[in-house]
């Protein structure tokens, strides 16, 4: 029997009150940083001519490398109505849901690992926030005279300039995808921390599944699908250890000492 199990009904009530209230802390924690997120709208206001300059380079790029290939999978799906509805579906209805269940999933039953899972997504929220201020980048939904296709304006209601939406939403964060580096986030925390046959399954196939829709849906092109997969990884590596370090850092007897000759 596990020691939980041996707690009185006043221990496990304290335990849940505690669960909660960190709960809620994590929560307005995590809605004020989406909020800054969401904010960059603001910053990239009047930037649209550098954001369709910097894709515009990208394109070029891709060319150079050969790996341009977005106009032919989009020729793919849309010979089928069920291709469509299944890519606008992926892109629009499960980039949150997936954040906030593994959020959950995490939380409650492993909840032990969860500052770290949330100094990872941190990290990579604060990355992509610079990057999508400093390099904005039109998606190639814009570029119709090119022959990209808009799917959501186009077979589904989903309208991104309707006031609700268009208050919130940046319309140049298109490197690196964050729908394709969340998705990757979420996968590679379902392996390494569920380990089993159904968390590979879902841990690969999520973020497959994502990086299709996203290219498949006009909105994002290759070298954004590869930047996004790379931020998730390379925070899962770099946070945990530099998040070390840093405790090394601040525990060490120099910075103990430092600390109370400023404060004496």
């Amino acid at each position: 029997m596990s020691d939980s199990s041996l707690a009185s009904p006043e221990e496990n009530g304290t335990n849940a009150g505690v669960l909660a209230r960190r709960g809620l802390y994590e929560f307005l924690l995590i809605f004020i940083l989406f909020m800054a997120y969401f904010a960059t709208r603001g910053l990239v206001s009047g930037r649209a001519p550098d954001a369709f300059h910097n894709a515009w380079q990208l394109m070029k790029l891709q060319n150079w490398m050969g790996i341009s290939w977005e106009l032919s999978f989009q020729n793919v799906i849309l010979q089928s109505d069920w291709l469509i509805w299944s890519m606008n579906s992926i892109y629009v209805y499960t980039h949150m849901p997936a954040l906030i269940l593994f959020a959950i999933w995490v939380f409650i039953w492993h909840h032990d690992r969860y500052p770290e899972i949330r100094n990872i997504f941190l990290g990579m929220l604060t990355v992509g926030l610079a990057v999508y201020t400093l390099i904005p980048l039109a998606p190639p939904r814009f570029f119709t005279s090119s022959g990209f296709v808009d799917t959501l304006a186009a077979y589904s209601s989903v309208d991104y300039h309707q006031d609700s939406i268009d208050m919130l939403y940046n319309p140049y964060a298109a490197m690196p995808s964050l729908h394709v580096g969340f998705a990757v986030f979420v996968g590679i925390g379902l392996i390494v921390i569920g380990g089993k046959y159904r968390h590979w399954l879902l841990g690969i196939g999520f973020p497959t599944l994502m990086s299709l829709a996203v290219v498949g849906t006009g909105n994002h092109f290759v070298l954004d699908v590869v930047a996004g997969a790379a931020l998730a990884i390379a925070a899962w590596y770099l946070v945990p250890r530099l998040t070390i370090w840093l405790r090394e850092r601040l525990s060490s007897p120099d910075v103990d000492a430092s600390v109370r000759t400023v404060t004496s």
